[in-house]
């Protein structure tokens, strides 16, 4: 039988309980620690030879697309004075990087140095035979900051000499833009008669294409009337056409009835130039008998001795009276 009491044995229960559970907690820190850092997950290795490891050391975090995937694990001087780095890696995403896959270095402000991996485009994977990337270190603010004075500094001082050159050639300046604004005002008047003259010219291609809107379409009215002027010449031919026929058969009578007359004057004239001589030779006897009945019958004539002798007549130069011809005058 133990000597201890109740009270005591509770007590020493209590210190057992809390120191199991002290040690379920450590152990339990633990396997949470070897998890975040892929103890318990498959690893595979992977290295790069660099010059220079500074900021690289085991345990610097290992990153793809920003994400955690393993750390470095060694860091190792070779003889030739380079270092070898290897990293152990996500055994998944190992098997997702190409030969072109390369490590770069990342320092960022107020964090960490880590290593971002980038897998890489070519068709043939990492060998696991010999998982070689190539390493690239980034600029840090101080060698960027470096790099940009380097570059800066040449610019400012080709400034400087330029402002210079300013400086001494203020009054060239001065004048050159007092042309320049002696040029602008002569751009901005120019400009307004620009504006003027395509104004008019808008206006005249106004009036223009009025007249020619207004002469298409006495045009068009013109043509109209031609074609009814020729629609009804066409109508007048017709019946020019259709009549054509019984005018030519009247035309044709009439030359029959013409040459039928002109026949018949053609036989009055044959006779009448048979009978013309013999009434001509008959003529002159009855004409020689007339003048001495006459001439008698005046001589004779009680009152003719009342009567006064006639005047000669005077005859025009054209007449061709036979009487005043063949007799004289009286005297």
């Amino acid at each position: 039988m133990s000597n201890e009491t109740p009270k005591t044995q509770s007590m020493r229960r209590q210190v057992l309980v809390l120191m199991v559970v002290a040690a379920l907690l450590v152990i339990a820190l633990g396997l949470s620690i070897a998890y975040q850092h892929d103890q318990f997950a498959r690893t595979a290795e992977l290295h790069f030879i660099t010059e220079n490891a500074s900021n690289l050391a085991p345990g610097t975090s290992v990153r793809l697309s920003g994400v955690r995937i393993g750390a470095v694990s060694d860091v190792t001087m070779r003889p030739d004075q380079k270092v070898r780095v290897t990293l152990t890696i996500n055994a998944d995403t190992f098997a997702s990087l190409r030969s072109d896959a390369r490590a770069v270095l990342v320092r960022e402000q107020l964090r960490a140095p880590a290593l971002d991996l980038f897998a890489g485009k070519a068709a043939e994977p990492l060998p696991a035979s010999k998982p070689e990337v190539s390493y690239h270190r980034g600029a840090s603010l101080t060698e960027m900051a470096d790099e940009l004075r380097a570059r800066v500094a040449p610019i400012l001082d080709d400034v400087k000499q330029v402002s210079g050159m300013l400086r001494g050639r203020q009054e060239d300046m001065r004048a050159i833009i007092e042309n320049m604004r002696g040029a602008s005002q002569e751009l901005a008047s120019a400009a307004k008669e620009v504006r003027l003259l395509s104004a008019d010219a808008r206006g005249r291609a106004a009036n223009i294409g009025a007249e020619a809107q207004a002469a298409a379409t006495a045009l068009n009215t013109s043509v109209k009337r031609a074609g009814a002027m020729l629609e009804q010449a066409q109508a007048g031919l017709g019946a020019v056409t259709t009549a054509m026929p019984g005018l030519v058969q009247k035309a044709d009578r009439t030359l029959e009835q013409l040459q039928a007359i002109a026949g018949d004057g053609r036989t009055v004239s044959s006779a009448a130039a048979a009978q013309l001589p013999g009434l001509m030779r008959n003529t002159a006897p009855l004409v020689d008998d007339a003048r001495e009945i006459v001439q008698g019958a005046r001589q004779s004539w009680p009152i003719n001795s009342l009567l006064p002798v006639p005047a000669a007549p005077l005859l025009r130069i054209d007449s061709h009276d036979a009487k005043a011809l063949r007799e004289p005058a009286p005297q």
